[in-house]
């Protein structure tokens, strides 16, 4: 059983291993940035979130037999959802985790009238796409970037 459970971001240090995965993931599958993700730090990444509060941010993990298999960081701000981040363990994808982590935020982000709601998504992480695409998430611009 799949249990969701929204925490603080007090609680967040639950995540770490999860959130290094998902860089790790990202380090390796990176055509031209594995650089990038190799000197991502978590604390540093998640000391960005510390300026919200529980009304602009959502954090949710999935548990399965009390151990954590995903998480979902949200923001809403002035109108405007963002799904920061999100990881479901590779052992559990294919099983509507991440699914069901992402309607839940999109619920969040629609009582607070989000009326621009988006994710960023590395381009050539195709299975990634393919997964918001089926959630209703078009590509709208292409952000390009120097080595």
């Amino acid at each position: 059983m799949i249990e969701l459970i929204d925490i603080s971001y007090e609680e967040v240090e639950v995540i770490r291993d999860l959130w290094e995965k998902n860089r790790q993931y990202h380090e390796n599958s990176s055509e031209y940035f594995s650089e990038l993700y190799h000197s991502m730090n978590f604390d540093q990444r998640i000391k960005a979130f510390s300026v919200f509060d529980k009304e602009t941010m959502k954090i949710t993990v999935a548990k399965s037999n009390e151990k954590h298999i995903g998480y979902c960081i949200s923001t809403a701000i002035d109108g405007k959802g963002e799904l920061e981040s999100m990881h479901v363990d590779e052992s559990c994808r294919g099983n509507g985790v991440g699914k069901e982590l992402v309607q839940r935020h999109l619920e969040w982000m629609n009582e607070r009238n989000c009326k621009v709601i988006g994710v960023t998504v590395s381009q050539e992480n195709e299975s990634t796409i393919g997964f918001y695409r089926k959630l209703g998430f078009f590509p709208n611009t292409l952000y390009m970037q120097q080595k």
